[in-house]
């Protein structure tokens, strides 16, 4: 069954939209806040999720750009009771796949639903693997599995996201309130610093500072990046024999 996560503060709204999917044949799950949705979302890998843009917590574009900077997948649609143009244009231009004012009917919704699932799967299909050589690190995206020269690396779930947010910008310096945004959604209002914590014992982690260059670059004053992996360097042409 195709997994649908319905985030809506509205009770019986809520309760009236699951209860259509769920009579259609839908896995769905439902979450009353911004917060409690996006963790939801990230801990039950849902297929499609219909998300409200007004809600007490957390405004949904805020919900909606934490989704969309963590994966392309699930495929989301926005319900709203704004009708303007111009939310509509917002909210598709921030990385939703549909929007339905309400109120709407239970087939129109149906239908969406429908649609945006056949979507998430071609886009599933089309999807690269989630295996990542980077120089001496072999990166598993789907076990969060980490190996350095074949030796397997055992970080924490900090450490590891912190990691996959700089293999997503390759050869981008990002700020600690990027790495923050990307990691921990844009709500997260803790101490930036403890960026610094976690991204330490990563390289140490990673062996950064033995011998050989670095893994992780810090640029100065600005964030940190991924250094380029080092191209092995061709051995010099050894002479034979006599003067030609």
């Amino acid at each position: 069954m195709t997994r649908v996560l319905v985030i809506e503060d509205d009770a019986d709204f809520r309760g009236l939209v699951v209860r259509v999917l769920t009579d259609a044949g839908y896995d769905v799950t439902e979450e009353s806040g911004g917060r409690t949705g996006l963790a939801a979302a990230r801990a039950g890998d849902p297929e499609v999720i219909l998300l409200d843009l007004s809600m007490p917590d957390v405004d949904g574009l805020q919900v909606l750009d934490a989704l969309r900077r963590d994966a392309p997948l699930p495929a989301i649609i926005v319900l709203s009771a704004h009708h303007l143009e111009s939310d509509v244009v917002r909210a598709l231009g921030r990385g939703a796949d549909d929007y339905i004012t309400k109120p709407f009917s239970p087939a129109d919704l149906l239908a969406r639903v429908a649609s945006a699932a056949r979507r998430g799967e071609a886009l599933m299909a089309r999807r690269q693997p989630a295996l990542i050589e980077w120089g001496p690190l072999t990166i598993d995206l789907e076990r969060h599995h980490v190996t350095r020269d074949g030796v397997p690396v055992e970080l924490t779930k900090s450490e590891f996201d912190l990691l996959a947010a700089l293999l997503d910008a390759p050869n981008q310096v990002l700020t600690r309130r990027q790495l923050l945004d990307r990691t921990r959604g844009a709500e997260w209002t803790g101490d930036e610093h403890s960026v610094d914590i976690h991204m330490s014992r990563l390289r140490r982690k990673l062996g950064d500072g033995d011998t050989g260059p670095g893994i992780i670059e810090t640029v100065r004053g600005v964030g940190f990046r991924l250094a380029l992996p080092q191209e092995p360097t061709a051995p010099a042409p050894t002479r034979t024999g006599g003067s030609t």
